[in-house]
């Protein structure tokens, strides 16, 4: 007679649950599965998958490793396991292995690795494990890695990579023009380059006619002339962040973005300054731009906030101002731009109303650094925005006390009628008294002791941008 489905689920319930608590012994010694015999080996495998990926899951990648090569049966099924968990290799798992280990794992997940990190390090030596990828990882999209020798025959063989996170250190200018013009000619598939290349002066950069997402950061010595040069051959351009203090920056630059990149959905601009005849306003022309970062210096040029309302196309999503110090006419104006999802800005103003935020029905996110702003004006903002998600009170905030907790008791149903969803608030420096607590639940509202450090958010949710 066969077995009742009840009793066999009990019994491999059962066997499942001794396994967990001897793998969670074994997972507080550090060798402890250097130390499995052949008969434990063999014992083992009366268990049925899911109690053996249940152990595999409580242990290190180390003693993972160490517990499939007991075994081929074990190995076999630890295959099975890996090909599913470790599609995608991070850097925390790649630092952390010796260089033995590493190979073993790349092995097993063998062509299932879709991305690949690696230490952005200039005493990196993760270049040398290029030929692994080579052998075992044909379909490999995304790599992140440090490149120091100018030798790159086994990075040609990775036809796939779309995605390249690169820190480049080469010894010459000479060296990195060849570098891209290698990946022009060898890597058909890429389409995003983030670039970390001190020293670089951008010269050859522009080969890269096919890219989609560019992001050039930690590069002192770029030049002007050669962003031009960029923004003139990639005209399929749909996102574009300069985090880099170019040399020259002229008008020439931003005719060439805005005649060029007509596709560019987001641009992050950096800290710098940009002298006074630069026409940095003339980024509101871009047709189809959704997301911008930019820091406090471009709003003083006359007409940008108002470039930013009357701009046609695409609605407006995302509008990051880092830094600023904005006068309560400012805000109200950019509160004009309705389809904002995503809005960051600051006010040392202390004449200023949160009324004006009312109007944006479908922000989401919100960021706010004004030391005036109080429990009621939060209070206000919850009601007056029905589709908020975050609201992050960035910097010195005195005027929020404990009142505010009480005074969002007294008005949580009014609150939950307005906006169902969950609603997280950030109060950076507050004066609320948390009892030694680093946050507070109320109903569908949680109130957090910190700053929120993934900003800005919409950007990186729907472009997966670090």
């Amino acid at each position: 007679m066969s077995e009742s489905p009840i009793k066999s689920s009990s019994s491999s319930a059962k066997k499942c649950k001794i396994s967990e608590n001897n793998a969670e012994d074994s997972a507080g010694h550090a060798s402890s599965s250097q130390r499995v015999s052949s008969k434990a080996s063999s014992n083992i495998l009366i268990l049925n998958n899911d109690c053996l990926e249940r152990i595999f899951s409580l242990l290190s990648v180390k003693d993972q490793l160490n517990l499939a090569r007991s075994n081929r049966e074990i190995e076999r099924k630890y295959r099975n396991y890996a090909q599913r968990k470790y599609k995608h290799l991070t850097k925390s798992i790649t630092t952390t292995l010796a260089d033995s280990d590493l190979e073993y794992l790349v092995e097993q997940v063998n062509e299932h690795v879709i991305s690949y990190e690696s230490p952005l390090d200039p005493s990196s030596t993760a270049e040398e494990q290029l030929w692994l990828l080579r052998m075992h990882c044909p379909v490999l999209r995304r790599l992140t890695m440090t490149f120091r020798r100018p030798r790159w025959p086994d990075l040609n063989q990775l036809k796939n990579i779309n995605t390249l996170h690169a820190l480049v250190r080469f010894s010459s200018n000479d060296v990195y023009e060849k570098f891209f013009f290698n990946l022009s000619e060898n890597l058909p598939s890429l389409r995003k380059l983030v670039l970390e290349a001190p020293g670089y002066n951008g010269k050859g950069l522009h080969v890269l006619e096919k890219l989609q997402h560019l992001e050039i950061d930690g590069i002192s010595e770029f030049e002007a002339k050669y962003l031009t040069d960029c923004c003139l051959k990639m005209k399929n351009l749909n996102f574009l962040k300069i985090g880099i203090v170019t040399k020259n920056l002229s008008n020439e630059t931003f005719s060439a973005i805005v005649t060029n990149c007509r596709n560019l959905e987001t641009l992050d601009f950096p800290d710098h300054e940009l002298p006074d005849y630069v026409a940095f306003e003339r980024v509101c022309e871009l047709p189809r731009l959704k997301h911008i970062i930019i820091p406090f210096a471009r709003l003083q040029r006359p007409g940008f906030i108002e470039g930013l309302v009357r701009r046609t196309g695409t609605p407006l999503e995302s509008l990051i101002l880092f830094g600023t110090h904005l006068f309560k006419e400012q805000i109200e104006h950019i509160c004009d731009i309705t389809s904002l999802r995503e809005l960051w800005l600051g006010s040392k103003d202390d004449d200023f109303s949160v009324k004006c935020f009312m109007k944006l029905k479908s922000i989401e996110y919100l960021h706010v650094g004004m030391p005036a702003i109080t429990n009621k004006h939060l209070l206000e903002l919850l009601l007056g925005c029905p589709r908020l998600r975050v609201l992050n009170v960035v910097y010195s905030c005195p005027n929020i006390t404990s009142d505010f907790i009480s005074l969002l008791n007294r008005s949580s149903k009014k609150i939950t009628e307005t906006n169902r969803e969950t609603i997280s608030i950030y109060l950076e420096d507050s004066r609320v008294d948390w009892k030694g607590n680093s946050s507070f639940q109320l109903d569908n509202i949680q109130i957090i002791k910190g700053r929120l450090e993934e900003a800005p958010i919409l950007m990186k949710k729907e472009l997966n941008v670090e």
